[in-house]
């Protein structure tokens, strides 16, 4: 589900994304107030696209905290249904596809978006290191495509690992979860890492 919401407190251009047994709800700084991503399975999704707004904002409050202090406002309400898609190949004459054109992921940890940046910087990469005559030829778009690989096939993993490890209700993981992220807060070094990773890809 997504909708603009405003909030007691400013944003101050910072980003919040909660993980829950439900899948992640985000809050995204848009103009003076954020863009909302909640994920939930399609009947309770339905639900809460029924309910007042009043109701909305409620529940929404107690789903995300106090973080933002109440939830004031909430823009009209829409919703989609979260696949994985590849396009394959991505590359073909004279044509590279990018960002979401080529893997849509899931809207976890901004990673969609962080992809689409690394598709269009590795190609801008390729054309200032091609011969004009070479541009958008076979050998250019296949050195594209390659020097793409990996990161894109560990970004899919990673999202995918995410949405499976934080969108359940098992107690085990539920205890592994929690250690992990206690792992994060406490170990600047590997913190850096996971976050190097998610921001530069595998070549981070």
């Amino acid at each position: 589900m997504v909708c603009q919401v405003t909030t007691e407190l400013p944003h101050k251009h910072l980003a919040y994304e909660r993980f829950t047994e439900d899948g992640p709800a985000a809050l995204l700084p848009s103009g003076e107030g954020y863009a909302l991503v909640w994920t939930a399975a399609p009947e309770r999704a339905a639900q809460i696209l029924a309910l007042s707004e009043a109701d909305f904002l409620s529940q929404l409050h107690a789903h995300f905290g106090d973080r933002q202090g109440r939830f004031l406002q909430a823009g009209p309400r829409a919703s989609f249904p979260l696949h994985l898609r590849k396009s394959q190949p991505v590359t073909r004459e004279r044509l590279a596809l990018i960002g979401n054109a080529a893997q849509m992921l899931h809207p976890v940890a901004g990673q969609g978006f962080n992809m689409g940046l690394r598709d269009a910087w590795e190609l801008s990469r390729q054309i200032l290191t091609c011969a004009p005559a070479a541009i958008g030829g076979a050998a250019m778009l296949e050195r594209y495509a390659a020097g793409r690989r990996a990161d894109t096939q560990g970004g899919i993993f990673f999202t995918d690992l995410l949405v499976r490890g934080f969108s359940n209700r098992l107690e085990g993981l539920r205890q592994a979860r929690g250690l992990a992220l206690s792992v994060l807060d406490v170990l600047p070094s590997v913190k850096s890492f996971v976050v190097r990773r998610m921001i530069f890809g595998a070549k981070g």
